[in-house]
């Protein structure tokens, strides 16, 4: 094997230790100061005079790289400077149209105020910081005590850590180099030029020179800065670390990225530095091979990899981004091979871009001419597009004043890495079908001399695949455009769709940092996720953050949860049908504010009055609305029953130590409506069943600081049956929603009890029967109005995103607006699709109806999903929505992924 280069095989060594630039850089005169200094060089070395007679000769290092040192952000070659930007990432999915065109046309206007500059664009990847993960998320969690049986805290920690790492490009990166121009925009710099002198004075020299040359420049440079920070871009001057992890991809293209990254220089990189990234790895490259062969070593070990460089070729079809196609420059993204890119480009001067619209449309016409005037014959009907094409272009180019019609060249690449040859070109074939028809995507010969182009500082290989465009549809690449969502500061319950990298989140940060509303709805059709996401926040809440989770279980699933051997000590299933009478006594589930939490003085007393007057009138509210749902349907309807309630419970009074008995003996003895009532509610209010949970004093079963998970059964309840009427419900069915509505409020009577500053979450299941009736509506009300200030994450979950529209008058404006945080699962139904984009603040009908119904495709409507099977939704957090999964795959969660697994053929298989 021979190396190669764009001008085709040279006599060269087989392997290199690290690639050296193309073409190869220009011999100084005189001696160079080492031997094999680039390929050729067969000189004898220069002899050099000892320092002492017993010292060894000391050998001149140069490096190979086109760098010649780094200061800050900005590289230098011999040939110029070049300022390098990290951008920041910028949402992309899930977005009005209106705002990713704003989006575009901001990123234009940008880059027209760069003109006749050379712009380097690299995006490559960089894996999740699992390590520095590992360590903050240890600093401010609080797990549970390690618990025999089950996965110990540090187990927890390092098998989090190995899955994180398992995918290769977790963060997207997009780094812009920007041509600094010296002078009257002279490119080359005398200092540069001086310190490739071969006289180590002149050399000494051109340091100083070079030093006030970098001084001068200060406010062209910070020009540069002003305008890379635009919010278009969110241009930032790279910090050390992240230059060395551009280089270290650049020179080892293709390997594994390094888990550690080695101290950068934090100021100035001398030439000697350089060493660290040029020897990376040996590139080889036989003739007219279709890949480069990268070896080198990675994390403690060594790689092989073949490395494919595809460039951009002709752009055939009208794009129409982002109405109908991706950003061009993201097409890659949703493959599972990090795929890098790297773009050499500058925007043409005016009268150039003029010149070259003005051959072009000339030579269109000339070729109509030779038709129609020559030969007597109609032209082409392409002909006459191309000649509409070139009016409309010219014109856009001549009256255009956003600077968008501005036009461009430049060199697109891509780097295609894979362990085989086969796999790097299956991937590049899959590659060329995600473009058809409208962009083609290249391969040539010549790999060697692409692959240099990623690395900073390296001239073109070849001027061949030159693209010529507008800056507008330059701007159609979006290259920032990436997935967004989640935080630093949480579990790793969630991963991208797309790339599958992990996504943090504490369900509380948000909510102390940003006072935002806790209330989370949980929308899906049947086998969605639901009752796994519930869970699963719940389990992860209370092991890792410390939490108090209170769980709502209506069907008996969630109370496996409480089995978990990591849990053990601190879960109680509680099943209320068995729970004693009373425990759902409507005066004992509206807890009295207590006075220690309030500050002294005055203005604690009156808000402290303020709080007992609110919770008295909950509780009347609450009582008048249960007695009304146990009525008839015929005798609720009418117009003085209301009033006697309210009489009714006012006598009784409205203190905690009351009960439902009361207030039938109050309406007994006011008169014979008052009896009417009471006899009415006699069959349903019997001491016996399910009704002895709303008779007799208030009773609690739970020990509130050992229960950290407690789950609350409500299984054997007769809910409803759907379509039925009210009047047509039995006995059973007309007091089990009630007693659902209640269990409801005794989940979250709980957060008032615990210590005000801890984590809380309340998880309720089936959204629907509690928006159903004035007691379910008016405990979701409760819900959004204190969460925050008992730091309550509630999770209310529901098949229908109407349900929870409902709530707040039938559109966004109202409850619905409040919720910072929603989760859609799969759903199919055309009109509930609408209503889940209304919920999740997505516009409709611009294509992402599908998008629900594709969720969790995995589904099968006969086995549902696998107990391992990654359930997906759509994640709105704040500003930004994409597709999430809950991802619980990895051995340490085995046994909560069987606990959550709700088919029961399987669940007969565990047992």
């Amino acid at each position: 094997m021979t190396s190669q280069t764009a001008a085709g095989p040279q006599s060269e060594p087989t392997h290199l230790i690290a690639p050296w630039p193309y073409p190869p850089p220009q011999v100084p005169p005189g001696p160079p100061p080492g031997p094999g200094r680039y390929p050729g060089d067969r000189r004898p070395r220069r002899s050099r005079r000892p320092s002492t007679g017993t010292d060894p000769e000391i050998k001149s290092y140069r490096p190979r790289l086109a760098l010649r040192g780094i200061t800050g952000h900005l590289t230098r070659t011999g040939s110029g400077t070049m300022a390098w930007y990290a951008l920041a990432p910028r949402p992309w999915f899930m977005r009005a149209d209106h705002e990713r065109n704003g989006l575009m046309s901001a990123i234009g206007r940008v880059l027209s105020a760069l003109p006749e500059r050379w712009l380097h664009w690299r995006v490559t990847w960089q894996p999740y910081p699992a390590a520095e993960w590992a360590r903050r998320h240890d600093s401010w969690a609080f797990p549970l005590p390690d618990a025999p049986g089950g996965i110990s805290w540090s187990q927890h920690l390092l098998a989090e850590q190995e899955r994180a790492l398992t995918t290769p490009k977790a963060v997207k990166q997009v780094f812009l180099g920007v041509e600094i121009r010296h002078g009257r925009g002279r490119r080359g710099s005398i200092g540069d030029q001086l310190a490739h002198s071969s006289s180590d004075l002149i050399r000494k020299l051109a340091g100083r020179w070079l030093g006030a040359e970098l001084s001068a420049l200060d406010e062209e440079i910070q020009r540069i800065d002003s305008v890379l920070r635009s919010p278009a871009l969110g241009g930032r001057p790279v910090t050390a670390d992240e230059m060395l992890h551009l280089l270290y991809r650049s020179c080892a293209l293709g390997l594994p990225p390094e888990a550690v990254m080695p101290a950068a220089p934090h100021s100035e990189w001398e030439t000697e530095d350089l060493a660290g990234v040029e020897q990376l790895a040996h590139w080889t490259a036989e003739p007219y091979a279709p890949t480069l062969v990268v070896d080198g070593a990675a994390a403690g070990r060594r790689h092989i990899r073949h490395v494919l460089i595809a460039s951009l070729g002709r752009m055939d079809g009208e794009l129409n981004v982002p109405a109908e196609d991706l950003p061009w420059m993201t097409v890659p993204d949703g493959l599972d091979v990090p795929v890098e890119w790297s773009a050499r480009m500058r925007i043409l001067p005016q009268e150039q871009a003029s010149r070259s619209l003005k051959y072009v449309t000339d030579r269109v016409y000339a070729q109509q001419r030779h038709y129609e005037v020559d030969h007597g014959l109609e032209a082409p009907p392409a002909l006459a597009r191309q000649i509409d094409l070139a009016t409309v272009v010219q014109d856009e180019h001549d009256t255009d004043n956003t600077g968008l019609s501005a036009r461009c060249e430049g060199w697109w690449r891509l780097a295609i890495p894979a362990s085989t040859e086969r796999e790097a070109l299956e991937t590049f074939d899959y590659l060329k079908q995600l473009y058809h028809p409208k962009i083609a995507i290249e391969r040539s010969e010549a790999q060697f001399g692409l692959a240099r182009e990623f690395i900073p500082g390296e001239p073109l290989a070849t001027t061949a695949f030159r693209r010529r465009m507008s800056l507008r549809h330059l701007a159609m690449a979006v290259p920032t455009a990436t997935e967004i969502i989640g935080d630093d500061y949480g579990p790793l319950t969630f991963t991208t769709r797309a790339s599958g990298r992990v996504i943090p989140w504490n369900a509380w940060h948000d909510m102390d940092t940003r006072q935002v509303s806790g209330l989370t709805p949980i929308i899906g059709g049947l086998g969605s996720g639901k009752t796994f996401l519930l869970g699963a926040l719940a389990v992860q809440a209370v092991r890792s953050l410390g939490a108090y989770a209170t769980l709502l279980d209506p069907s008996g699933p969630l109370t496996r949860l409480t089995e978990l051997p990591e849990l053990r000590g601190y879960a109680r299933g509680l099943s209320l049908l068995d729970a004693p009478a009373g425990s759902l006594n409507p005066y004992g589930l509206v807890a009295d504010p207590d006075r220690a939490t309030y500050p002294p003085g005055p203005p604690g007393d009156e808000a402290y009055l303020h709080d007992c007057d609110a919770a008295q009138a909950q509780r009347t509210t609450l009582v008048v609305s249960l007695i009304t749902q146990l009525l008839p349907a015929s005798i609720r309807r009418e117009g003085a029953v209301q009033q006697l309630l309210l009489q009714a419970v006012d006598r009784v009074g409205t203190g905690a130590d009351h009960e439902l008995g009361e207030v039938l003996d109050a309406l007994r003895a006011a008169g014979e409506d008052g009896e009417r009532l009471a006899s009415a509610l006699g069959p349903i209010l019997s001491t016996s069943g399910p009704a002895r949970l709303l008779l007799g004093s208030a009773t609690q079963a739970w020990a509130s600081d050992n229960d950290r998970l407690l789950v609350l059964s409500t299984r054997g309840l007769s809910l409803p049956r759907e379509g039925v009427d009210q009047q047509d419900w039995g006995l059973d069915e007309q007091l089990s929603l009630p007693l659902m509505h209640l269990a409801a409020w005794l989940a979250y009577r709980r957060v008032y009890e615990l210590p005000k500053a801890a984590p809380k979450m309340v998880g309720l299941d089936e959204l629907r029967w509690l928006s159903m009736t004035s007691t379910g509506r008016t405990l979701i009300t409760q819900f959004a109005r204190d969460n925050r200030k008992y730091r309550a994450r509630v999770l209310v979950a529901g098949q229908l995103a109407s349900d929870v529209l409902k709530l707040g008058g039938g559109d966004e404006s109202g409850l619905a607006s409040l919720c910072h945080d929603v989760f859609v699962g799969r759903t199919t139904d055309e009109q509930a699709q609408q209503d889940a984009l209304r919920l999740l603040r997505v516009p409709t009908g611009q294509g992402y109806e599908p998008r629900l119904g594709e969720l969790s495709s995995g589904f099968d409507v006969v086995a549902g999903l696998a107990a391992d099977a990654p359930r997906e939704f759509m994640w709105r957090s704040g500003d930004y929505c994409e597709e999430v999964r809950v991802d619980l795959s990895g051995a340490h969660y085995a046994s909560l992924r069987r606990a959550l697994d709700t088919n029961a053929a399987r669940l007969e298989d565990h047992q």
